[in-house]
């Protein structure tokens, strides 16, 4: 997330000492979810959020799991405790010497991985 300093906080994942690296090969999929796929890797590659890798020593296939109907929005229960107004967050904040905030856009994406484990969310795709 641009404005987020990567020595705040950056996401580990910590293993075994012992542990040894896998690489799984890529599951096989149908031509709509392959072309839907390859959109939202290169819309993730255009915008920084993942990068290829030539030779990677962890890999894991995507596993595409549609929606049931494609209608999860319409089932989803509205929380009962919106977000508060913007001018009532601002008077709160007003007179302190800091504040944090996360911004829910592409919610997964918004703390950075540590460089020393990002090898380890390698995925294979076609």
């Amino acid at each position: 997330m641009k404005g987020l300093d990567p020595k705040f906080y950056q996401h580990q994942i910590n293993i075994a000492t012992n542990a040894e690296s896998v690489q799984q090969r890529q599951y096989r999929m149908s031509l709509n979810y392959a072309a839907r796929l390859n959109e939202e890797i290169n819309k993730l590659l255009k915008i920084g959020f993942i990068r290829p890798v030539k030779r990677a020593t962890w890999l894991s296939p995507i596993v595409v799991v549609p929606r049931k109907n494609g209608k999860l929005n319409v089932v989803t229960i509205t929380d009962t405790f919106p977000l508060p107004f913007t001018d009532n967050v601002l008077d709160t904040i007003t007179g302190h010497d800091m504040y944090s905030f996360l911004d829910g856009f592409s919610g997964y994406n918004q703390v950075r991985m540590h460089p020393e484990d990002q090898e380890k969310m390698g995925f294979v795709t076609e």
